[in-house]
């Protein structure tokens, strides 16, 4: 056992080493590049939702929104693959509007090779039309 204490370790990491100055930062956080993945996702999707809640509030205000990494079980018989997204009415869960998850690594793979903005304006146009009871083609498009 060593008899030098534990703050000479923690010394060694703000060593100058060859004279170049202190390690920071490669990029500034201005940039778009300094957000993670999950900050970029959950960005484009609130941005989306803001849009159709200006657009739509008497109906969208009571809905509850969230985003999970995955789905928490395994998808029902009638799904074919993993959910990208799931609409819970408000008598399932005793809330008084819904509910709508969002799953951000099966949208993520979904939309690989393809805009991930213009795919999750999909899902979420999807997700609309089911909460509105309409048609996804009635649903104003927020990019034209």
């Amino acid at each position: 056992m060593s008899d030098r204490p534990l703050s000479v370790r923690s010394r060694a990491r703000r060593r100058d080493y060859h004279g170049r100055g202190m390690r920071g930062p490669t990029l500034p956080r201005t940039l778009p590049a300094w957000k993670t993945r999950s900050e970029t996702f959950d960005a484009l999707l609130a941005g989306e939702l803001a849009f159709y809640r200006r657009l739509y509030p008497e109906k969208l205000d009571s809905i509850d929104y969230g985003v999970l990494e995955v789905p928490e079980s395994e998808p029902a018989p009638w799904e074919t693959s993993a959910p990208l997204s799931r609409f819970i009415p408000a008598s399932h869960h005793g809330g008084d509007g819904g509910r709508v998850i969002f799953y951000r690594r099966p949208i993520i793979h979904s939309a690989r090779g393809e805009n991930l903005a213009e795919f999750i304006h999909t899902i979420v146009v999807e997700q609309l039309a089911a909460i509105l009871d309409c048609d996804p083609q009635s649903i104003p498009d927020r990019h034209s």
